[in-house]
């Protein structure tokens, strides 16, 4: 599976990048939940947590983090961390 990204503010240009292969078994599972910095991002995100974590049926951690703004990509060195830390993302929007 492949996904297609488009950058509304570029060129007609996209990137076309491919999801990582982290299948989700009964081993020990972390989420990143990854918010915007916009009011009410890191609600929706622990809701949604939630919500995975009972249709799972197997625990899984969860470490929150959130863009140093809302305007900004995600930092390099946030990203990183969270591909070393975590085993899938969570990321979502506020307001």
């Amino acid at each position: 599976m492949s996904v297609t990204l488009v950058d509304p503010t570029a060129s007609a240009d996209t990137s076309t990048l491919r999801m990582a292969l982290r299948p989700l078994g009964v081993q020990h599972v972390t989420a990143a939940l990854v918010g915007n910095g916009k009011p009410n991002s890191d609600v929706i995100l622990r809701g949604l947590f939630e919500q995975l974590t009972i249709r799972l049926a197997h625990p899984v951690d969860s470490v929150e983090y959130t863009k140093e703004s809302a305007s900004r990509v995600l930092s390099e060195e946030m990203t990183d961390l969270i591909v070393r830390r975590c085993n899938f993302a969570l990321v979502g929007v506020g307001d």
